[in-house]
């Protein structure tokens, strides 16, 4: 009976806190759209800074929008205190690790910039800054509600709800939140997260039934004539998305390197976008519009081209310069694009007329390879198009594309974000919690301590008694001057053993982790490992392999018993 107790109880909490979740998400998602949408539309209908130029009215407005948009991100990662803005990247190394949490003020300050951003028309995504959000909405709600629910699985809870609301794909919110965030599957998890997710779709389209979204129709042609054409197409697309990632990589690198003060990078950025976007309006923004009409191919080949480069160009600049955002967006973008121009220039050869399905398809895949989850993405068009041939048709381009993109680039742009930080998520959840553990608790004051005048003889028979085979060699400070074994004991006889000991012992030091630890103890024979202070050099105990071992273990076990519970 208590058991039963119990579990309805931890059902119940599952339930309030998904829905909660998924309700703030649904809310936030959506007005996120529909404000940079309307934001978006004044933009465009904007009459100041219009001249004629060649006989055709040309408005700068553009340029003004953007200035805005830089001044009003500047005053909030001033007035808030934001170093620098956060992202997917940041959620998936938090839920891999609880040694250093999600900012939730950093989370909140990067979300409203991006919006800012996104609404003065930067070549910035939504999606990353919503599901960075939903992550830090799970985080802040776990701080208020007690349950056995890891801070993972709160954290995981607002993406797939982010991904839900966003999308209108509850089914693809559940596995990008086990795909691309957890990377493992949770029967604790996986309650939590579906209700999080579905009541994110189910409360946005009650509350919003007329939210922006792409527009993808559904007449498909026969598999056996798509399916091929993708299959020699994903290779392009796994280059197209290459290219994507390398110009954000290279971009953010040579923002480093400019001599530049943040803020001039930051108008200058808004300055060149802004001028672009008189020519090529299309790249502003969220771009929602422009990828519904290219799937329904109503851009020119030229137009497709031009649209492509800008967009890729546009939004490493915008990011690199500051303007706060994602990439998702624009990698479903370029993926349409690519798809668009790759079908109309089909069409010309002479084949059927497939390109909104390769234009869909495209856009799964390159998106997939950026952000390194290719199950949801073919959910997500599944859930978009509920056409079971466009899901099949997305399947074949994304994994052959994330195949290539994998082996060629990295798992997926955030991973290699994470790795440029010297995180290497590959190595998985036990690696990085043995990065964080300190060897400085592991520290044992049971060891025999000698001055370096100690005669050897008188040594040994401590050693005998003790049952050691080891002595430290200290001054009267406590800082290590040398390590003794039971044969140079021996050696040193009625003799001092000053001249004796082994003054460069190998050693590890309080601020070290297990992980350095264990690559230590590999190269290490004996009974311990010294462990000192390291601006002082003082002895503060020692390690040896045994516990050194268990103290391993017992993070293994842990978080082997995160993932498997």
């Amino acid at each position: 009976m208590l058991k039963l107790r119990e579990a309805l109880f931890e059902a119940f909490i599952t339930l309030c806190i998904g829905g909660l979740i998924g309700a703030a998400l649904a809310v936030v998602s959506n007005l996120f759209v529909m404000g940079v949408e309307h934001l978006g539309a004044q933009r465009e209908a904007s009459t100041l800074l219009t001249f004629d130029v060649g006989g055709e009215a040309l408005s700068f407005s553009s340029l003004l929008f953007l200035w805005a948009a830089a001044a009003a991100v500047l005053l909030i990662k001033s007035s808030m205190g934001v170093t620098r803005w956060a992202g997917p990247a940041d959620s998936i190394f938090a839920a891999h690790q609880r040694y250093q949490p999600l900012d939730i003020k950093q989370g909140f300050a990067s979300t409203t910039a991006a919006f800012v951003s996104a609404s003065g028309g930067a070549s910035v995504g939504q999606y990353g800054p919503i599901v960075h959000f939903g992550a830090t909405i799970g985080v802040w709600v776990r701080r208020f509600v007690s349950s056995r629910l890891s801070h993972d699985i709160y954290l995981a809870c607002g993406v797939a709800a982010a991904i839900s609301a966003g999308f209108n794909a509850p089914i693809a919110g559940v596995i990008f939140a086990h795909e691309a965030i957890l990377r493992h599957f949770s029967m604790r998890a996986i309650a939590p997260i579906t209700v999080a997710s579905i009541s994110a779709s189910a409360l946005g389209n009650f509350w919003f039934p007329n939210t922006a979204s792409l527009d993808i129709g559904v007449a498909v042609p026969s598999l056996s004539e798509v399916v091929p054409t993708l299959m020699l197409l994903a290779p392009i697309f796994s280059m197209v998305a290459i290219v994507f990632m390398l110009s954000l990589r290279q971009a953010s690198e040579l923002a480093n390197k400019v001599n530049l003060s943040p803020t001039g990078l930051l108008f200058i950025g808004a300055t060149i976008c802004g001028l672009v976007g008189v020519w090529i309006p299309e790249i502003l923004g969220l771009g929602i519009s422009s990828m519904n009409q290219m799937i329904a191919g109503e851009f020119a080949i030229s137009l497709l081209i031009t649209v492509l480069v800008a967009k890729i160009l546009m939004t490493a600049l915008c990011l690199s310069c500051g303007l706060a955002g994602g990439m998702f967006s624009p990698a479903l973008f370029v993926g349409v694009a690519t798809g668009a121009l790759a079908g109309q220039v089909l069409t010309l050869a002479g084949f059927a007329d497939i390109a909104s399905i390769i234009s869909v398809a495209a856009m799964a895949a390159v998106s997939s390879a950026v952000i390194g989850a290719p199950l949801a993405a073919v959910m997500i068009v599944l859930e978009l198009t509920q056409s079971y041939q466009y899901a099949v048709a997305a399947m074949m381009a994304v994994m052959v594309c994330s195949l290539l993109t994998h082996r060629l680039f990295g798992h997926s742009f955030f991973d290699r974000q994470l790795l440029d930080r010297g995180i290497d998520l590959s190595l998985g959840r036990e690696s990085i919690a043995l990065s964080h553990e300190l060897v400085g608790p592991c520290a044992s004051n049971d060891y025999i301590a000698a001055s370096n005048i100690s005669r050897g003889d008188e040594l040994l028979k401590e050693m005998q008694a003790h049952g050691d085979t080891e002595a430290y060699v200290v001054d009267k400070e406590g800082i290590l001057l040398g390590k003794l074994s039971i044969y140079t004991v021996l050696e040193a006889g009625p003799k001092a053993v000053a001249d004796f000991m082994d003054t460069a012992p190998l050693c590890l030091y309080t601020h070290d982790s297990l992980e350095h630890a264990m690559a230590t103890a590999g190269q290490f024979v004996g009974e311990g490992l010294p462990i000192l202070e390291a601006e002082t050099g003082r002895l503060m105990g020692i390690v040896t392999e045994g516990s050194l071992f268990q103290a391993v273990i017992a993070v293994q076990k842990q978080a082997r018993h995160q993932e498997r519970s």
